[in-house]
């Protein structure tokens, strides 16, 4: 019993978490606050892209700002040509967006951490 429970785990978990390989380069994971995680995306494709913050950071750590975010900034680049789109997103969020130039890019999470899941 106990081999058979190993096999099962020795093929199982070398694919966890490679999107990449399975899926042709999508992002499930979770982001911090100023962490980029790099994907490639094909001339042309749409992406399907979902967002769920977990945690909003506060503005300041002096403590005399009295401020709150309103939520976390998701940022979307192309590695070599820039910004392809930014927004705030409070609580969570689904949209799609359409990418032109293909290669690799990367999102990140700006001020708190949010679940990514990019298709």
């Amino acid at each position: 019993m106990r081999r058979r429970a190993f096999i099962s785990l020795a093929t199982v978990l070398p694919l966890a978490g490679c999107t990449s390989m399975l899926g042709g380069g999508g992002v499930d994971t979770t982001i911090e606050d100023d962490e980029i995680v790099e994907f490639e995306v094909e001339d042309g494709a749409t992406l399907s892209i979902s967002v769920d913050v977990q945690e909003v950071n506060e503005i300041g750590d002096d403590g005399d700002v009295d401020v709150e975010r309103e939520g976390v900034g998701l940022r979307i680049d192309h590695v070599d040509e820039g910004v392809i789109d930014t927004r705030t997103i409070q609580d969570s969020e689904s949209f799609e967006l359409s990418v032109d130039t293909g290669g690799p890019h990367r999102v990140m999470v700006i001020g708190g951490t949010a679940d990514v899941t990019i298709e």
